[in-house]
């Protein structure tokens, strides 16, 4: 994501929003939770991705009682509130270009869950994490059957979900839908070498915050499997 994304992301209203969403299994997805219900084995190595406040190291102890934990986010704000909320795991504030701090560390799983459709580089991300998986990469995408929508222009979030002032409003960042078959197509070419390549997603109503063409889209979770 750009620094504006960032900047996006860190707006106090926003920040608030995530201090109680995505923070437990029950507010996991059905199709997030399709697969990741048997991939949360004792021990296990997760890289979460955009990881907000580390709401998923809540759900990881939810189900385990020993695992590694390390999330990443381009909102050093974010950040800081998630090393505050969970101290006993590792947090790296990254931009969308440079995951430095990971070094060639992988992981046995990795998630990259409601990130993908509202940035610009949502292809790079995809390469990126593959980069650093040695099991399993779960993503999520908006699918649509009509044209890859990207212009920021056509579709976009706005941040009204975290404030209702006119800057909140005024904040936007992409809402991206991809063609169904180009986004199997895609998946295949960025994640080279894959075992298996599976996904499971339902039609759903696009976010009440988008502006967009579309009233409907395919919210598909995809499990990549070296």
């Amino acid at each position: 994501m750009t620094a504006g994304n960032a900047d996006a992301w860190s707006m106090p209203g926003v920040l608030g929003f995530f201090d109680t969403e995505r923070r437990t299994t029950a507010q996991v997805y059905a199709s997030e939770w399709f697969f990741l219900k048997d991939r949360l084995r004792e021990g296990v190595g997760v890289l979460d991705v955009g990881c907000a406040q580390g709401g998923f190291a809540s759900v990881l102890e939810e189900n385990l009682t020993s695992f590694g934990y390390t999330g990443i986010d381009i909102s050093a704000a974010m950040i800081e509130r998630a090393r505050t909320r969970h101290p006993r795991q590792r947090f790296e504030a990254v931009s969308e270009a440079d995951w430095s701090p990971l070094g060639a560390e992988t992981f046995e799983l990795v998630l990259v869950l409601g990130i993908l459709h509202l940035h610009e580089s949502w292809r790079d991300t995809i390469a990126r994490a593959w980069t650093h998986t040695a099991g399993s990469l779960i993503l999520d995408l908006r699918e649509h059957d009509g044209p890859t929508i990207e212009d920021k222009a056509v579709s976009s979030l706005r941040m009204d979900f975290g404030g209702n002032s006119a800057a909140y409003a005024e904040t936007q960042v992409p809402y991206v839908l991809v063609n169904s078959a180009e986004a199997l197509a895609t998946v295949r070419r960025l994640t080279p070498g894959a075992r298996r390549i599976s996904h499971f997603g339902y039609l759903h109503p696009v976010s009440g915050s988008a502006s967009c063409p579309v009233a409907e889209a395919m919210a598909n979770v995809w499990c990549i499997e070296r």
